[in-house]
């Protein structure tokens, strides 16, 4: 392991600690001055050495697969009342149902993500949309609450692969100083379909029905699949260990690349790379590789073993003995959960008086969060991304993953004020606008408290990015399932209003913990050296 540079003899590199800035480092740069991690093989086809055309439409497919299942992971809470009526049963039965749907859309990820490993990204979504599409065919014809469960078991299987997998696809093919905003993108979309779903399923039931709200998400699910089908190419690369960025690894000196790239300041984002170079040799392997074309085959087998497959399956609870990836599945957990919470009561706030909204009128209010996230999605991904390049350049080049935690700071008080904004002006019946307002802050804490986790994470153990991330994605759910089951009895304890002051008190407490992070997150990554090399030895058996 080379700890050092000729350039910089005297600095410190960790795991997760890369050199990204060559050159001068002065107050203004050029992007050439930008180190590509990872290291692109000399492969053309690459995932990293795709053209810019091609990996922008993987990403809108990511997004529009993220946006599709967070609407219908999420849509159920704009008809919770017409569900009671139809099933003849409790909110707090419906809660329960749902929270076994997000105990699952982290569970299913210990197992999908492996299989991915091993026959692919691509095969892993078109299944599990496919699960998805009969979930919904299900939904719309169910008329007992028995089958309710059912559904969301299958949904939530179905489902889990859009809360890890995409954002796995993109460290496939985006380098690191373009992951923020991607993740941002990815983020945002999640968002985007959490509160768009239930607007356009307000006005499906008031136009249609409660079953055409499930019958348009056939049909929609169904057309993303037969996009997905033809046009969804796969990521997965098998990338040899001394290509690898990270400093445990290896510390090399990237070779010469001609790369198109428009020379601008720091105000520019490096969105334009692209390498090329003549493919003398193979350094690293791609199966069954050409240029874009139509797709057709249903999977691909990879050389992984069954036995690395059924390792992967426990490599997660391993992975919680980080304390960056505790934490990061912490407060990403906490932040999904404020939104579940929104979403089992908005209907019982806006539905009955004072408000006596109707069910299109109880769908608009997601847009307000919609808003808050696309501000969110910005500040944590394309700001954070420059923020992130400028205290690298200051730093002579080396990039610390601690830099993109800053964007916490601010939303350490946005979110928790969100959340009491809409929890107590709601309770003593305040203009709609008071609680609504507080819905945008919650909206903006969770994008930024997706992008900047995963972002951070895979800053910080790129070599095992699957792992952590499965494992981040699992205590996200965890924790959602928890507070899912309980929130009702929660609320009619303690009352709506003290509910959200003390959810708001837990937000401000668990992502305020960033500082802590950015003080000693460099400390806490050089003590879980031999741990991180452990996890990439078994995940390489």
């Amino acid at each position: 392991m080379e700890s050092v540079r000729q350039d910089v003899p005297d600095y410190d590199v960790v795991p997760g600690t890369v050199y990204v800035i060559q050159g001068a480092h002065q107050d203004g740069f050029s992007s050439r001055d930008i180190i590509l991690m990872p290291t692109p093989s000399s492969n053309p086809r690459d995932p990293l050495r795709w053209s810019r055309w091609r990996k922008t439409y993987h990403l809108l497919l990511l997004v529009l697969y993220s946006s599709t299942l967070g609407a219908i992971t999420n849509g159920d809470s704009v008809v919770y009342l017409n569900l009671v009526q139809i099933y003849h049963t409790g909110i707090n039965k419906l809660n329960y149902a749902g929270a076994v749907m997000l105990l699952l859309l982290g569970v299913g990820n210990v197992f999908f993500v492996p299989l991915s490993n091993k026959f692919g990204r691509r095969s892993i979504y078109i299944w599990t949309l496919l699960l998805v599409f009969i979930s919904e065919i299900w939904m719309a014809v169910s008329k007992q609450y028995g089958e309710y469960w059912g559904v969301n078991i299958l949904r939530g299987l179905g489902s889990a692969p859009f809360e890890a997998l995409p954002a796995i696809s993109i460290s496939d093919i985006y380098f690191a100083h373009e992951r923020g905003g991607k993740l941002g993108a990815y983020v945002f979309g999640l968002a985007f379909g959490s509160f768009v779903g239930p607007v356009c399923g307000g006005y499906m039931v008031t136009g249609q029905g409660v079953r055409w709200m499930y019958w348009w998400g056939v049909i929609i699910v169904g057309a993303l699949l037969v996009l997905f089908f033809f046009t969804l190419e796969e990521t997965h690369f098998i990338r040899p260990l001394d290509m690898h960025d990270e400093a445990l690894v290896s510390t090399m000196d990237m070779p010469e690349l001609d790369k198109t790239l428009t020379t601008k300041s720091t105000s520019k984002e490096a969105d334009d790379l692209s390498v090329h170079q003549p493919p003398e040799a193979i350094v690293g392997e791609v199966f069954d590789a050409h240029g874009f074309r139509i797709q057709y085959s249903l999977w691909k087998t990879y050389p992984t073993t069954w036995t690395a497959v059924f390792t992967e399956w426990w490599i997660p609870l391993k992975c919680i003995n980080l304390p960056a990836v505790f934490w990061c599945g912490l407060n990403y957990g906490t932040c999904v959960s404020w939104l579940a919470v929104m979403g089992t009561t908005v209907a019982l706030i806006f539905s009955p008086l004072p408000y006596l909204f109707s069910n299109s009128d109880v769908g608009l209010v997601w847009f307000s969060p919609l808003i808050g996230s696309l501000i969110g999605a910005y500040f944590s991904g394309p700001l954070n991304d420059r923020l992130t390049v400028y205290l690298s350049n200051r730093n002579r080049g080396w990039r610390e993953p601690e830099y993109r935690l800053w964007a916490f700071i601010p939303s350490a008080i946005i979110m928790p004020g969100g959340l009491i904004m809409y929890g107590a002006t709601a309770a003593h019946g305040l203009h709609w606008i008071a609680p609504v307002f507080g819905m945008g802050l919650v909206g903006f804490g969770l994008s930024v408290g997706g992008t900047v986790t995963m972002s951070y994470i895979l800053d910080s153990y790129k070599e095992i990015d699957t792992q952590v991330i499965t494992t981040i994605i699992l205590l996200r759910n965890i924790i959602g399932f928890g507070i899912s089951f309980g929130i009702q009895s929660w609320i009619d304890g303690m009352g709506l209003q003290n509910t959200f002051i003390f959810v708001g008190c837990l937000s401000f407490a668990v992502t305020m913990f960033a500082v802590f992070f950015i003080v000693f997150g460099k400390r806490m990554r050089r003590r879980t050296t031999t741990r991180y090399q452990h996890l990439m030895k078994t995940k390489a058996m």
